[in-house]
Order: structure tokens, then sequence, then C-alpha cells
């Protein structure tokens, strides 16, 4: 019975694939560092807000679980409900087979079934509370203005936006477009009080995210304004990265047929009430638009449009749902090419011969974006054996592991510092370590005369000699340990014994 549930079955499905996913590659650079958030949980971030660390604290059971499966699990159980939900409201404002087809385009779309549907990622949390507002807006506009359906909406509609915010601070789109759908198109709205309620409920909600930044001299905004600061020149490089990014995250077939579904909206042939068209427009655009523009001037990156895609792929189901040509058939080609990306990518991590970036010996695997999820229990093992010969032979003891950045430190830190039981701290700039400036004052810290080990990954060079000349008396030259894939050498790990900690 279960199985001839076509919705069911799509889910059960791409939830077996996701945690195949899960289970065969290691934590990314992002979701590795995002697993600090959770050591300890603060009302906000130096990148981001806290919901991605609550997710990860939840389905750990508080941390008390913490393989990179059950780190990854609540993004899984999330993108499940995120079908379903996509299922729902593109039903109710159509029909059972537009609801399928837009379930199958999110299925297929790499944005919203890998990044935000496998990785732990501030995206997760985001586009769930995302899709939940979509569906309280639909409710909204379809109910009568006196009607209680509009209250209760109204104020869930609020709370969720917050909760959105409080995941990526992206969310405040959901207000902007919701707010000029008033505006153009049911300025009776603004005479129902629950519309500020609402409002209210929101700025309630992230209101944690502005206290923590004024103890903090509003370092979030400083750091994320220096990412998207419009700098004089056009940057033709950031925009084609962009546009085409999103054309790659949100499935290129996917892509085709979003633009299909556009043109027919412009030309008034997509039969759907007028209502939706304009709220799910206005949903997706700015976001997309806004982004666009900024990647003009500045690096952008392009998952961060992927919300806005949402709204788009139901206008898409909306309307291959009516067509009777072949293009519907691309939908199952979308399913069958993010399958395929899904498998590849999972034997190119794990069995590719050598390395996709450079292979000079000095920067061996710089550039190779596979590495980040290849093997880091290799290096804890390799030096594990290091450490107890260090140990053995009465050289030099240490229980402490320092990096400067917060990649690869975040890797180190979760993959062989905590296994071990040492002490990991981050020793740089505030740019360089991010979270790890907070998290530091939580964990042992160095002091003066200490030694420590430095240890640094040939992709991703750091020189303790330029970086720790004034901290340290002396800095041993490094053990390196090779690291090979599929019998071909594909990254070194540099492992410096520092000695005598002079201080900051």
């Amino acid at each position: 019975m279960f199985l001839k549930n076509k919705i069911a079955s799509l889910i059960l499905v791409a939830t077996i694939i996701r945690c195949i996913i899960a289970l065969t590659i290691d934590l990314g650079n992002d979701e590795v560092y995002y697993i600090n958030y959770a050591h300890h949980l603060q009302w906000n971030y130096f990148d981001h807000p806290p919901m991605v660390a609550l997710l990860i604290k939840l389905t750990t059971l508080n941390l008390g679980i913490t393989s990179d499966f059950f780190i990854r699990l609540g993004s899984i159980i999330l993108a499940a409900f995120n079908t379903y939900l996509i299922y729902l409201i593109t039903k109710k404002i159509k029909n059972e087979k537009s609801g399928l087809i837009a379930a199958l385009l999110f299925t297929s779309s790499i944005y919203s079934s890998i990044i935000a549907g496998i990785f732990i990622m501030p995206d997760a949390p985001q586009l769930f509370f995302w899709i939940c507002c979509l569906y309280f807006q639909i409710n909204i506009i379809t109910s009568s203005e006196d009607s209680k359906t509009v209250n209760k909406n109204l104020l869930f509609f609020g709370i969720c936006t917050g909760l959105c915010i409080m995941s990526k601070v992206h969310g405040v789109f959901l207000w902007f477009g919701f707010g000029l759908y008033i505006l153009f198109y049911d300025r009776k709205k603004f005479l129902n009080p629950y519309l500020y309620l609402a409002v209210l409920l929101s700025i309630l909600v992230v209101s944690p995210i502005l206290f923590w930044n004024i103890n903090n001299d509003f370092i979030t905004y400083s750091f994320h304004s220096n990412r998207v600061a419009i700098n004089r020149g056009i940057n033709i490089d950031s925009f084609l990265r962009e546009f085409l990014g999103g054309a790659m995250y949100n499935n290129p077939l996917n892509y085709f047929l979003i633009g299909t579904a556009l043109v027919a909206v412009w030309k008034n042939k997509i039969y759907l009430k007028v209502i939706y068209t304009r709220l799910f427009l206005l949903q997706s655009l700015p976001l997309i638009l806004i982004l666009l523009s900024v990647s003009l001037f500045r690096d952008t990156l392009p998952h961060w449009s992927g919300p806005g895609f949402i709204a788009l792929i139901i206008l898409t189901a909306c309307y291959l749902s009516d067509i009777k040509t072949k293009l519907g058939k691309v939908v199952f080609y979308a399913i069958y090419l993010i399958v395929a990306i899904s498998f590849i990518g999972i034997l190119a991590i794990n069995f590719y011969p050598g390395t996709f970036g450079s292979k000079n010996e000095d920067t061996l695997g710089q550039g190779d974006v596979t590495l980040d999820m290849y093997d880091w229990d290799y290096f804890k093992t390799e030096f594990n054996k290091i450490h107890e010969k260090n140990r053995a032979e009465k050289r030099i003891s240490t229980n402490f592991i320092i990096n400067n950045k917060w990649f690869p430190g975040s890797h180190i830190d979760n993959y062989i510092a905590q296994p071990l039981e040492l002490n990991f701290v981050a020793l740089g700039t505030l740019g360089d370590i991010h979270t790890y400036d907070w998290l530091n004052k939580y964990r042992p810290s160095l002091k003066k005369g200490d030694n420590a080990y430095f240890i640094t990954v040939s992709n991703n060079f750091s020189n303790p000699n330029e970086i720790y000349r004034t901290k340290f008396k002396k800095v041993n030259t490094p053990t390196i340990i090779k690291q090979y894939r599929n019998n071909k050498p594909t990254r070194n790990m540099l492992v410096y014994l520092m000695e005598d900690y002079i201080g900051k």
C-alpha cells in the first residue's frame, strides 16, 4: 500500500539515497565548522544565527552521538518534510499531478536535495521554515479578510519567518516579498492589526541576534557587509559564477524548465490563479535578482539564492501539469541526472586516483574540493602514531594541537583532536578563525612555556615559521604524512612540533 503512494515512495527512495551519501563521505569544511556552534550554544555566531546548532544538538542527542551521519540527520529529516510540504502546497493551489511534479523538481534540485538536504548547513532549517511560510501565505491570501484563518496564519507566518531568519538572515526576504504583495495587490491587509502583530512576533523571535551583536560590536553585520559591499568596477567572473552556479545548484534541466515557465507567465499562458502567480514571483525574483545584481560588483555564493527558486519550482510544476508536450519528460531526466551526479560524486571523492588539484608536492591537492570530504580518519591514525612515539621516547609531551584558520582547523579539531582527547586551540586573527575566537574562551588555553603540535595540509598550507615566529621559541622540522587515494598521491599533512610558547 505504501509503495502505491507516489509521494511517499519518492520521499522514501530519496531519503535512502541521502542516507547512503551521508554515510559514505566525510563532512565538508562548512559542515565540520558548524559543529563548533553546537559545542557552545550562543544566541548568534560570528557567521550565522544559531538554528543549525540547535539542529545538530537535537539529532546528536546533545552531542552524545557525533558520527557524521547523525550530525547530518537533521538535514535529511527536514528534506523529507520539505518534499511533502512542496507537494501539499502545489496540490492545494492546483491539483495532485502538479504536486507530484513539484516534489520531483524539488528532489532533483542539487540545492534543496543535497546542499540543504544532506549537508548540515544553515540552509537546512532555513529552507524548512521558508517553505512553511509559503504554506501560511497561501492560506492568508485565499481566506476571506475577516476570517480567523487569516489572523491565525498571519501569526504563524510571523513566527516562522523569525525562525527562518534565525536560521539564515536571507529569511528577511520573506517579509520583503510578502510586503510587496500586500502593497501592490492587497492593501486591505494594512488595516488588519494581526499583520503588525505578525511583524512584532518576527522581531521578537530574531531579537537575540540584535542583542548578541550589541554585546559583540555588531561583528556579524560588519563581517557580512564586507562580503557583499559594492566595489568599483564590474566583476564579470563573479556574475557568471552566480548565474551559472545557480543553474548548476538547481539542476541545469530544472533551470531550463523554470525559464520556460517564466516565459509562459510572461505570455499569460500558465493556468493558475493570478494571486498565486503574483505571490510566487515576489517570493522568488527579488532575492534572485538582487544577488545577481550584487554579483556584478562583489563575490557571492550561488546557494544564497537557493530559497528563491522554491516558489519558481511550484510555478513550473503548475505549468508543466497542463501542457501536453514532451517537455514534462525533462522532469524525469532531471531526477536521473541528480542520481547520477550523487553517485559519481561518491565515487570521485572516495576512489579518484590521486587528486583533481595541484600535483606539486608543496601544494599537493590544492584546488581539489573533494579532499574536504575524504578520509580524515587516516590522518587521525597516522598522527596518533607520531604523538604516541613522542610520548614513548619522552621527547616532548603536549596535549595541544593548534591551527591558524577555521579551515582546515575545524577538520583537525573534529577528526583528530577530539577523538584523541587532545586540546585544539585556534591561534589566528578573527577573520581567519571566526567562531573559534569565542570557543577558545571555553577550552583549555596555552600557557607560557607550553608545547603544541601545529598541523596543516598541503592543499591549504600555512607556514608556522611565518605565523608563529614571535609566539614560540622553536619550530621543529615537520613530519610529513602522505595520503593516497586509489594508490596515487592526493594530499600531505604536515605536523610541526612547536616548543616553548611565549604568549600573545
